[in-house]
């Protein structure tokens, strides 16, 4: 049985609780985003039910938060831990049985994702392990093309951090071959590049 939030927390809030839209779904909804009476974003994550209701973890989110969400950029837990947070037990009808404003750390791990989960198994990263010569550095956008790829005859781009820069800057300049590593990220494929060395010529 679920504890049953107080009665002074916020039960019209989230009313109607209905999802706009589903970001991830098992036997019904179980992610998806929610409108609250001031039309401001939320995001509802099923964690807990009961004979009676299911229990809701709802927090505010925006678009951006979103979008980071369904590319892999951001986990679900990560997405979760925001400042403005709801538990909400909903029941089986439909109704809002409770609706209570708590502290993130507060929620039991237990009924929270793991750090690591992302929206959808398909989002996982994909290794990169790719021998090219860089080309076209943009340094405002930390990006640049590596091509003349071995083994292919396409052209791949990549973001990298801060830290790389002088390597790649150094590498651009020389014309040098270059090994990048990194991991690319369905289903927009944005590679990062998260190491790079020389290619030596023996």
């Amino acid at each position: 049985m679920l504890k049953t939030p107080q009665p002074e927390s916020d039960l019209d809030r989230f009313q109607p609780f209905e999802p706009q839209e589903v970001l991830y779904e098992f036997d019904g909804p179980r992610i998806f985003t929610i409108l609250d009476r001031d039309e401001e974003w939320n995001l509802a994550y099923w964690s807990d039910e009961s004979a009676d209701a299911w229990r809701y973890v709802v927090v505010a989110t925006s678009p951006a938060i979103v979008q980071a969400l369904r590319t892999g950029a951001l986990t679900v837990y990560d997405a979760l831990d925001q400042p403005r947070c709801w538990l909400c037990d909903i029941g089986h009808d439909g109704e809002i049985a409770g609706c209570q404003r708590v502290d993130f750390e507060s929620i039991s791990r237990d009924s929270l994702p793991n750090p690591s989960t992302l929206l959808w198994p398909s989002i996982e990263p994909r290794h990169v392990d790719v021998v090219g010569r860089i080309r076209e550095l943009d340094k405002d956008r930390l990006s640049f093309e590596l091509r003349e790829i071995e083994g292919t005859p396409s052209v791949q781009r990549f973001n990298f951090d801060k830290e790389l820069m002088a390597a790649v800057s150094q590498a651009f300049q020389d014309d040098a071959r270059v090994q990048v590593g990194g991991k690319t990220v369905p289903p927009l494929n944005v590679a990062q590049a998260v190491s790079l060395s020389r290619v030596t010529t023996g």
